[in-house]
């Protein structure tokens, strides 16, 4: 690791007065809680807001993850600088404030860095970095790096002959390290016509258990779970279920494979390269599916999402996320660009449901946001159904680009950081007045005969939206009584049905309060 403690020439003082961003456009006279507003489609309540980004004079190249030090409002960032070895940066950004809005200057803490992605707090207070070949710890002392020592080495890397070499990390409760070993290559020679994978032995997650009388970890490792193309994604909740989720397979083929939420257990096989979707071989081997240690995956993504990294959020500024799972889709097809979140168990488990619906962008020259349900090859019984925290992020030429979001990180106050490595950005997902491309309005308050209006109407708008676009433009399509959310079950309408389920209820990022449950129905009541 080559340190430095050189501070980039000037300080960058008075930044968005003169910020102007290729990328990013922050909007005139929009502000999300300090910052420049950005025109970006969120839930309702929040809003995207421009923490910094190498268009405003940062040199970012490649920006990944990021880590806060809280005490003096500062947050430091990996930066791979590319895909090539040795160009990596770790960059120290210093406030004036503990909303970022006023950056003081900018300094480069080490350079040189082997491909670095993952940056944790752990153990001993150190700070945790990850390399492609490395984890290293140290700590921070004013504007420099001090004790930095290494913590696991040897790491499946080989310049130019790895496709998938990047390091995350998590610790276990009693601080072993769990340590994605990503595949040298994307299906292991399938293509190629070979009948067995001879990665399957050393891809997957890596255990190394943690001394606490030397207070290191051991040098040698398990693999702890096996089967798994590349765990960009993980997350340990506080029950200790530990959670992955999985880049599958890429294929030309837009609508396979679906990616995939998996529980990891100890010895658990889950499927790469010989099986996926739960039980679909994938034609590698006969009957790839049919192993003892098989683990089916817990859910499934849709297709091409690109999960590249996962929080339980629990902070208290963003109160209809609390207790639920965020995950960033980085994505390169059209349902990727995405934040979304997931309701959990009391395990930290996704809550699961039938007929899961996902949305996808519009493809130019169309313009409309198309609704689908998940239909893997391989089957599904049930899966977790998400919502859209960010999802108006498509590249609309003079608006905005297409959002590319890997690191997530939960700041001290609960709002919400994401590194954009595409957009070469900081953003700051926080309360404020949510951001429309269009008038969040029905075409008429009438619908299918009914008086449908005020609060009711907004209720709706708010909560279902974002998966159910029609309600902006016409929503007879689904308020009707005939074939929509207004048939009747039972002597029940289903969208009672829906709203007042005890699972499988929607909104899926929670169960709406019993008032705004009553003010819905009672506007949708047939009139006499």
């Amino acid at each position: 690791m080559e340190l430095s403690s050189k501070w980039i020439a000037g300080l960058l003082f008075g930044l968005y007065a003169t910020a102007s961003a290729a990328n990013y456009q922050p909007l005139p006279d929009k502000f999300c809680d300090g910052l420049p507003g950005l025109p970006v489609g969120t839930m309702a309540g929040t809003c995207l807001g421009l923490v910094a980004s190498a268009d405003s004079g940062i040199g970012f190249r490649k920006p990944r993850k990021a880590l806060e030090i809280a005490a003096d409002n500062r947050i430091l960032v990996t930066d791979m600088g590319g895909w090539g070895a040795g160009r990596g940066i770790l960059w120290l950004l210093e406030f004036g404030d503990d909303r970022y809005s006023e950056l003081r200057s900018v300094s480069k803490l080490a350079t040189g860095l082997n491909l670095p992605h993952d940056i944790k707090l752990g153990p001993g207070g150190y700070i945790y970095l990850g390399e492609a070949h490395r984890i290293t710890r140290f700590r921070l002392q004013g504007g420099r790096i001090t004790a930095p020592q290494t913590v696991a080495d040897g790491l499946p890397f080989a310049p130019g002959n790895h496709l998938h070499p990047l390091t995350s990390f998590v610790f276990l409760p009693n601080n072993d390290l769990l340590v994605n070993a990503g595949s040298k290559t994307d299906d292991c020679g399938r293509a190629a016509g070979r009948t067995r994978c001879d990665e399957i032995g050393s891809t997957g997650l890596r255990r190394y258990e943690y001394l606490p009388g030397e207070k290191r970890w051991k040098d040698t490792f398990e693999l702890y779970a096996s089967g798994l193309r590349n765990s960009m994604a993980l997350a340990i909740h506080s029950s200790g279920t530990v959670l992955q989720g999985e880049n599958s397979t890429d294929l030309k083929d837009a609508e396979e494979p679906y990616e995939e939420i998996n529980v990891i257990r100890r010895g658990g096989f889950y499927g790469w390269p010989y099986c996926a979707n739960r039980a679909l071989d994938t034609g590698y081997i006969e009957n790839g599916c049919d192993r003892p240690d098989y683990v089916e995956p817990y859910s499934l993504m849709p297709p091409h999402v690109a999960p590249l990294d996962m929080i339980y959020y629990s902070g208290d500024r963003l109160p209809g996320l609390r207790g639920q799972l965020l995950v960033s889709w980085h994505g390169y097809r059209v349902v990727g660009n995405r934040l979304v979140s997931y309701p959990t168990s009391g395990e930290g488990l996704p809550l699961l449901s039938e007929d899961v619906v996902f949305r996808r962008d519009p493809i130019p020259p169309a313009t409309d946001f198309t609704d689908h349900t998940m239909a893997p090859r391989g089957g599904s019984a049930a899966d977790a159904q998400h919502a859209e925290v960010i999802g108006r992020w498509n590249k609309v030429e003079g608006l905005r680009p297409e959002g590319a979001p890997v690191g997530l990180l939960q700041l001290r106050d609960g709002s919400l950081l994401i590194v954009d490595d595409k957009n070469r950005a900081l953003l700051r997902l926080s309360r404020g007045e949510a951001y429309a491309d269009e008038a969040l309005s029905f075409a008429s308050a009438a619908v299918d005969g009914f008086d449908f209006g005020g609060e009711a109407r907004h209720l709706l708008l708010d909560n279902c939206a974002d998966c159910h676009r029609e309600l902006h433009s016409n929503p007879g399509e689904l308020l009707n009584r005939g074939s929509g959310w207004l048939q009747r079950k039972d002597g029940v309408t289903l969208l009672e049905q829906r709203l007042t389920s005890q699972s499988g209820f929607m909104p899926p990022m929670g169960k709406l309060e019993e008032q705004s449950i009553d003010l819905i129905l009672g506007a949708l009541k047939a009139p006499e």
